[in-house]
């Protein structure tokens, strides 16, 4: 499986991407949104976990351009963070994502589960 990781913390890319790497998964990790999006058209990975608070554009603009651009529109997008679900799951699930995981709720192994079974589907 290929997954593209977009976090504007490093500390979180390498927590994420070591639990899919030690799975055989290919990671790639963007630190900003239009990196990830540039990534994603270039890389057509499996699914794409990504934060909301970002500098410059936040998660949920780039889950809209995510679902705005035909090429990469059907791949699956996780948000993964540290928002409480109550303040964005709606908003992210209206947007088109797939699924929303808390970090401080979801440790880092168990999002590789979560994320098999959500391809699952």
């Amino acid at each position: 499986m290929k997954i593209l990781i977009i976090d504007d913390e490093q500390a979180i890319l390498k927590m994420y991407s070591q639990p899919f790497e030690a799975a055989g998964d290919e990671v790639m990790t963007a630190t900003e949104g239009e990196t990830g999006l540039k990534f994603a058209e270039e890389q057509m990975p499996d699914v794409v976990l990504l934060d909301i608070i970002m500098p410059k554009f936040n998660g949920l603009d780039v889950l809209k351009k995510f679902k705005e651009n035909p090429a990469i529109k059907n791949i699956p997008v996780v948000l993964l963070t540290n928002l409480p679900e109550e303040c964005s799951a709606d908003k992210a699930k209206e947007l088109g994502a797939a699924g929303y995981l808390v970090k401080a709720k979801t440790e880092p192994a168990e999002v590789v589960n979560i994320v098999k079974e959500l391809l699952k589907k």
